[in-house]
């Protein structure tokens, strides 16, 4: 979801309070929902945000797909590729990436080399950013409540042996050894 935590696309009052980014129509009704409020919480836990970047960035996993098997965990749910809706990699591949492509760019190419001059302009990308993520989670929120069942066990234990279940299944979708998930699990 960023590349530093000084670059945090979650952070303080604007990844809290989900009252700060305006709803639009199509997903809107979902933008605020349980996934995004697990999300935004896991994602600000100490260890959290360095190893889902990791995974990101050096093994080309999709963070919001594992925050996703990991609330499916803690609701008691296990994760299929049928959580993902058909459309989610197309989001992801024209939205996302693009922006974030364009904030690391900012961020290196203008602030760091022509000053500050450019930072607020970065910071609105950053927010921009944030919002195409929170849209690929309503979508994955929106095809997990379709595809799943509604009956939630909260079980700690089970929510943990759940987790490791669920990122495991992930992992063989993506080509991701299980070791790989071992510091995003050590920091939950």
């Amino acid at each position: 979801m960023a590349d530093s935590k000084s670059d945090s696309i979650i952070d303080g009052h604007f990844a809290t309070n989900p009252a700060v980014i305006p709803l639009e129509s199509g997903l809107a009704e979902h933008l605020d929902n349980a996934l995004w409020q697990y999300a935004c919480q896991v994602y600000s836990q100490v260890g959290v945000e360095a190893a889902l970047l990791n995974l990101q960035d050096e093994h080309g996993v999709d963070i919001n797909v594992i925050l996703q098997a990991l609330w499916l965990a803690y609701e008691g749910i296990e994760w299929t590729l049928a959580c993902i809706p058909d459309d989610y990699d197309k989001w992801v591949k024209e939205q996302v990436i693009p922006i974030r492509t364009m904030r690391r760019r900012l961020k290196t190419d203008w602030v760091g080399l022509h000053g500050e001059g450019y930072e607020d302009f970065r910071q609105q990308v950053k927010k921009l950013e944030l919002k195409a993520e929170q849209y690929a989670l309503a979508m994955l929120f929106v095809q997990s409540e379709a595809k799943t069942n509604r009956f939630r066990e909260k079980d700690k234990k089970g929510s943990a042996f759940l987790a490791e279940k669920n990122l495991k299944q992930l992992g063989e979708n993506m080509n991701i050894l299980p070791k790989y998930f071992e510091l995003l699990i050590a920091a939950l």
